[in-house]
């Protein structure tokens, strides 16, 4: 089966990147099918022209999905997803570049081939195709397992997207894709990270909440705890988990440029009024699942299934 892509991307007020965004998916040729571009709660009018710089092969498979409240990115990607029909999704954010087709093309054929493998992960890279100083699902130089990936660059099977139940939206950003690809490897579906340096992130400052990031990626720790953990196990580590978060946020205030104890006052009540829901779409992982996702985190071996 021969994959289309589905280009899914959330602009939110930066529509300047989202426009550089969009011509550059001219290099995906055949293989894109559609971009589906969700317009999130712009603070001001989009000009009726705007994409006009963009490819005509590009623009002719365009459409823009309006959401009128600031939807968070799972919620936002999920609703993409919904509307999508591509059996491939490449996710983008509005500042991120395709700078070649050939690492997609890689990646998209695996998905053709194996059908055990249901995400392909890639660096974040510079315009000039150097690694970009930011996280990177992989520290290595070649192929190998991954045990996460960025939406600024991956593609994953919309098969496999759907049957995992999209992205769990009650974590809204921060973590999403690990906990994503946790559900991955549970339901026995690999990962593998590409070190094709195919994609360009330049995290835009337009729209960025440092304080906001900050508390999610402490209290979705949590989250992520109580959503998978055994209970014997969760007995143990909510706690220290706690403890943790709490360092994190202290850490974190000195780039948030605040006080960090009110921000783990919000995080505890979130996780308050969450822990209803977090209790009833709780799925707890296999020991295995669990075992193999700690060994990922360290174990960054050649991955045997490219060989082909």
């Amino acid at each position: 089966m021969k994959h289309a892509i589905s280009v899914l991307i959330i602009c939110s007020d930066r529509l300047d990147e989202a426009t550089r965004c969009l011509e550059s998916l001219a290099k995906l040729g055949d293989r894109l099918h559609e971009v589906l571009l969700l317009q999130n709660a712009p603070t001001y009018p989009w000009r009726d022209n705007c994409f006009e710089s963009v490819a005509s092969s590009v623009r002719r498979k365009l459409s823009i999905v309006i959401s009128e409240t600031r939807l968070f990115p799972t919620t936002g990607r999920n609703k993409l997803a919904q509307r999508a029909t591509g059996s491939v999704y490449l996710f983008l954010d509005d500042d991120s570049l395709v700078l070649n087709r050939d690492g997609i093309e890689k990646g998209v054929r695996i998905l053709e081939r194996d059908a055990s493998v249901g995400s392909i992960a890639y660096p974040q890279s510079t315009e000039k195709g150097e690694l970009a100083p930011y996280t990177q699902p992989a520290p290595v130089e070649h192929a190998c397992f991954a045990c996460g990936f960025m939406t600024c660059a991956a593609i994953t099977r919309a098969d496999v997207y759907h049957q995992l139940g999209g992205f769990q939206e009650l974590l809204q950003m921060a973590h999403e894709e690990n906990e994503f690809c946790k559900r991955h490897w549970d339901a026995g579906y690999a990962v593998i990270y590409l070190p094709e340096r195919c994609i360009c992130h330049n995290p835009s400052p337009v729209a960025r909440n440092s304080r906001q990031r900050a508390k999610l990626n402490a209290r979705n720790i949590w989250y992520q705890a109580v959503l998978h953990e055994p209970l014997w196990l969760l007995s143990f580590t909510l706690l220290p988990r706690l403890v943790q978060a709490a360092r994190y946020l202290r850490y974190a205030a000195e780039w948030t440029g605040g006080n960090w104890a009110p921000l783990f006052r919000e995080a505890l009540h979130d996780f308050w009024h969450d822990l209803p829901a977090l209790l009833r779409q709780r799925h707890p992982l296999s020991l295995r699942t669990m075992r193999l996702w700690q060994q990922l985190k360290h174990d960054h071996s050649p991955c045997a299934v490219l060989a082909a």
